[in-house]
């Protein structure tokens, strides 16, 4: 783990990632269901993956290339290991669905309480009562987990709820929601299983597997381009205590590091929290999206093919990838490691 997370830390671990694409890295175990997407500190996702296999070769590392103290602070008993590798952690997912909810007040399932867009609903006349029985979150996983007919096993598709308000101009009843490795945010979307049918066909799939017209359906939703890096950290508190204590202080860490940055003239982030992503005994767990221009995404974007995961000799990505957004994890962090 780095010991500076900020604006400075990324640019300056930038080098270690071509240093590191110039190397063979060792192989996690290909004995996986589905392969990992997570390096021992760091984890590199660039999600835009044509294919997975249960073979796959996934490059990792032992340890973060610039090392760090990893000192915990007492959490009353609660540990964060220490000695796990963390590959193998998480599976790499296809899209990655934020959920807007403008809180990090959330049940233990996320799917079994109301999201922010759901409480509005309620206000609305309009809504009829079968909408408003289950919030967005629970409609989007319900339509894309194990029985339902958009499930591709060998494209995941990861939902979770963050604490990023929903759009001011979405529309009365309406909730609004982010995708990965899109880097689009659909402002507005009405808390309906009609609606979120056409969001996960028009969106989420692989363009082959789309079950209507792609094009037409994207006409129906209102969206965004997200040009920020995005920074999210899991504060589930209800899933585990860990993540409620270690979660919300590095998130104040972020704003406020990243506050001096700003008024430097730096680049401006998007900083929120995050619903449950695994791995609770690493907290803290932190995502960032980076844009597909954004100097580290391309430098990973453009790393040599072999220290990638590959079918066989094929490289996985398509060339087209090369402006693909990317997500790194990290686990065990703490507030301190955070640069001011």
């Amino acid at each position: 783990m780095g010991s500076s997370l900020s604006v400075h830390g990324l640019r300056g671990r930038m080098q270690c990632f071509r240093d590191f694409g110039r190397q063979r890295p060792q192989i996690a175990s290909p004995r996986l269901q589905l392969p990992p997407s997570r390096f021992p500190n760091p984890t590199i996702n660039t999600l835009c993956l044509r294919g997975y296999s249960s073979t796959l070769n996934i490059p990792s590392i032992e340890s973060c290339p610039c090392g760090s103290d990893l000192t915990v602070p007492d959490l009353k008993g609660d540990e964060i290991d220490m000695k796990s590798p963390l590959a193998g952690v998480i599976t790499r997912h296809y899209r990655h669905v934020l959920v807007h909810t403008g809180t990090i007040d959330w049940p233990s399932r996320i799917e079994d309480g109301p999201s922010i867009s759901s409480k509005r609903s309620r206000m609305s006349k309009d809504i009829t009562d079968d909408e408003e029985s289950s919030s967005i979150t629970a409609k989007l996983k319900a339509l894309v987990s194990r029985g339902s007919i958009y499930v591709d096993p060998f494209y995941p598709i990861l939902v979770t709820n963050t604490s990023l308000p929903t759009d001011p101009t979405a529309q009365e009843g309406h909730g609004t929601i982010t995708i990965f490795p899109d880097a689009v945010e659909v402002t507005s979307i009405p808390n309906s299983m009609e609606s979120l049918k056409s969001l996960v066909t028009s969106f989420l799939l692989l363009p082959s597997n789309h079950l209507s017209s792609p094009q037409k359906d994207r006409e129906y939703f209102t969206t965004k381009r997200i040009s920020k890096p995005v920074i999210l950290t899991c504060s589930h508190g209800s899933r585990d205590k860990r993540c409620g204590i270690i979660g919300p202080a590095i998130v104040k860490a972020f704003k406020e590091a990243l506050a001096n940055e700003i008024e430097k003239g730096g680049i401006d982030y998007i900083i929120g929290d995050i619903s449950h992503i695994g791995g609770h005994k690493f907290a803290g767990n932190v995502i960032i999206h980076l844009p597909g221009d954004h100097p580290l995404s391309e430098a990973i974007n453009n790393a040599p093919a072999f220290t990638l995961p590959t079918v066989g000799s094929e490289d996985i990505r398509e060339k087209a990838a090369s402006s693909c957004s990317v997500s790194i994890w990290y686990g065990r962090v703490m507030p301190y490691h955070v640069g001011k």
